[in-house]
């Protein structure tokens, strides 16, 4: 299925969430479309590049990513008729089709998203994405698609659940709605043939990531915690995810 310029230019389903980054959200610059939402203080700011495409929540709503996001869910109830919207954080640079290690265009990540969009909708399916890693080997040709893996950094979601972001989580809190749509859905939809690539995402001098593994590790005990199982483990090296579900 290939999607005409128009269809395109039609998408007003993407929330790119942002804070402090007025001269430079790598989101829209890449897509070329989306609502920034910030804080109404940095409006004005933010109106300076990006003019219309700026959307404001009350400073209140800010603060921290789970209230942002939240304050998200209710701007897709109110403005998207199917309850559907794709929150992307605002620092993605490219989305790559991992067999062939190739980067997509704009545009072209725009038909990929609008693809999973249908998919999921025609489904049922209340969270859908891509895989967060570049790494072809972790999920082969033989699985293109997952129905619990977890899912980081931008999703399409289906707020009709009643399902809100824990704001107890300063960090992990996508891991955590993550298990909250698996045990209420009992489903998701991930797209493992791609994979979103944010800006410094591993780290080191050019990182916007603003926190560490030691913090990730506290909020990883208190996700498991909350839950009564270990979903969020640490092995020496990395992070490791167990469904929390048994079938879908």
């Amino acid at each position: 299925m290939e999607l005409s310029t128009l269809e395109v230019s039609k998408m007003n389903n993407i929330y790119i969430p942002s804070y402090n980054r007025a001269n430079n959200v790598r989101t829209y610059e890449y897509l070329g479309c989306g609502k920034i939402i910030v804080p109404k203080s940095q409006e004005s700011e933010y109106k300076k590049r990006y003019g219309n495409a700026v959307q404001s929540i009350e400073d209140s709503r800010d603060g921290s990513v789970a209230k942002k996001r939240n304050a998200i869910l209710d701007l897709i109830k109110e403005e998207q008729e199917d309850g559907y919207g794709w929150i992307i954080d605002d620092d993605l640079v490219k989305v790559k089709r991992k067999k062939e290690s190739n980067d997509l265009e704009g545009d072209e990540t725009l038909e990929l998203l609008e693809k999973i969009y249908i998919m999921a909708k025609d489904s049922g399916i209340k969270y859908a994405g891509v895989d967060y890693s570049l790494d072809n080997m972790k999920l082969k040709d033989y699985q293109p698609f997952s129905f619990t893996k977890v899912i980081f950094g931008g999703t399409l979601i289906c707020e009709n659940d009643g399902l809100r972001y824990d704001e107890r989580f300063k960090i992990n809190e996508d891991v955590e709605f993550w298990v909250q749509k698996l045990n209420s859905n009992r489903r998701l939809l991930k797209d493992n043939q791609y994979a979103m690539v944010f800006y410094g995402q591993d780290g080191g001098k050019d990182s916007v990531i603003g926190y560490t593994n030691d913090d990730r590790r506290v909020y990883a005990t208190m996700l498991n915690n909350k839950w009564g199982e270990k979903i969020m483990n640490w092995n020496k090296t990395r992070f490791e995810f167990k469904i929390p579900i048994k079938g879908v």
